[in-house]
């Protein structure tokens, strides 16, 4: 049992050794926390100090998704970033027991919820759904995505990583170290960075992505989450997304990208205003 009182557990799903947190009681109704897609994150970096504020009214799971933590570190580099870990997310639901659930993610997490909505079907089985800072793929700044990527591990190239997803990194040096410690785990950093390399003797064209169309088809209530000090995401994203879809709502709190990480208590206010209203 750790601090945040959740408890670590191992299981095998769609083949792949996943490991996930789980802390709540399981006659709860269920709400599923997916990680965002930074260098050394793990649910437990993402999501810890959150859990605690969510676990009264929720049976709370949270899986490291395929590359990151303490699951199989596997990529598949002929299919977009999240094809794959929708299948993944899935198969893991089945696996621990997930009928119906709540889901949440932060950045790459959001976008993947918001994929797994708009491609999965019934097989996702979301009753609502919150994206914090994850648009699903556009309105990213070619900036942010640049400096997200340029990550050599070392405890100083954490903590510009992580200054770059809040709004004032002061108290976080333990979030620091345990995130330069996460990005040493073998194979975490080879499988992040391989989706970037590129065949010299291929032309690669961006795929088409109808994702704006497949959005206006959502009839799950959906939640957009906007860092309104974020430097990664165009100003406005929450806006110019929920424009596309007839069920979505907009939250604008005045902190970075993850206020999941530097404030969690007011982010799990909003979180459990909306899921508990009718």
């Amino acid at each position: 049992m750790s601090k945040f009182a959740y408890t670590k557990k191992e299981i095998k799903a769609g083949g792949f050794n996943t490991a996930y947190l789980e802390a709540g009681n399981p006659d709860n109704p269920t709400l599923v926390l997916v990680h965002d897609g930074a260098y050394g994150t793990t649910a437990e970096l993402c999501w810890g100090p959150m859990i605690e504020f969510l676990t009264e009214r929720f049976h709370v799971l949270a899986p490291d998704l395929l590359g990151w933590g303490g699951t199989d570190k596997a990529i598949f580099l002929d299919r977009s970033p999240y094809a794959f870990r929708v299948v993944h997310l899935i198969d893991w639901c089945r696996a621990v027991g997930v009928s119906r659930a709540h889901f949440v993610g932060s950045s790459f997490g959001g976008s993947l919820v918001l994929r797994a909505l708009t491609t999965a079907g019934e097989a996702f089985l979301a009753d609502k759904v919150i994206s914090i800072s994850g648009t699903g793929g556009p309105f990213r700044l070619a900036g942010g995505i640049q400096a997200l990527a340029d990550y050599v591990p070392s405890l100083e190239a954490a903590g510009r990583l992580t200054a770059l997803l809040v709004a004032d990194t002061s108290g976080l040096a333990d979030h620091i170290q345990q995130r330069y410690e996460n990005s040493l785990i073998p194979g975490h950093w080879e499988a992040i960075s391989a989706p970037r390399l590129q065949n010299p003797a291929i032309t690669k064209a961006p795929p088409k992505d109808n994702l704006f169309e497949l959005l206006k088809k959502v009839t799950r209530p959906v939640l957009l989450v906007e860092g309104t000090r974020d430097v990664l995401l165009e100003p406005g994203w929450s806006d110019a997304l929920a424009s596309h879809m007839t069920t979505a709502k907009v939250v604008k709190l005045d902190h970075g990208h993850e206020p999941n990480i530097d404030a969690p208590a007011e982010l799990s206010q909003e979180i459990l205003q909306f899921l508990l209203e009718d």
